[in-house]
């Protein structure tokens, strides 16, 4: 089954800052861990930060990379919040690349 993930957010869920941000962080890891990996994971808004320098995301996000994963950051979501220097795995996409990619996808997951 092939699928592509959107990350839209540095946390998962609701709730205590703390606690979304560890359970987004265990949802990229588990994704690493699959034998089944995702085709490809798209980061925009402040999930862009998870590729960026300093976050904890970095190792599990290049272990995907080198699996064949494409990881693509929304460039103007990193250019607006400064970013844009700061990326430290994946690629910079457009929007009409995330449209199309997410136009073809059989399967699109949203932690």
């Amino acid at each position: 089954m092939a699928y592509d993930v959107v990350i839209v957010s540095k946390e998962m869920g609701k709730g205590e800052e703390s606690l979304t941000q560890t359970l987004m962080l265990g949802f990229i890891h588990t994704l690493a861990e699959r034998e089944e990996k995702p085709k490809n994971i798209i980061l925009y808004g402040e999930g862009v930060a998870l590729t960026c320098k300093g976050s904890e995301a970095i190792d599990d996000l290049k272990a995907l990379e080198a699996a064949g994963v494409n990881i693509l950051s929304c460039g103007i979501c990193l250019n607006f919040l400064e970013l844009d220097k700061k990326l430290e795995v994946g690629g910079v996409t457009t929007m009409g690349e995330v449209v199309d990619i997410l136009a073809a996808s059989d399967h699109i997951i949203k932690p």
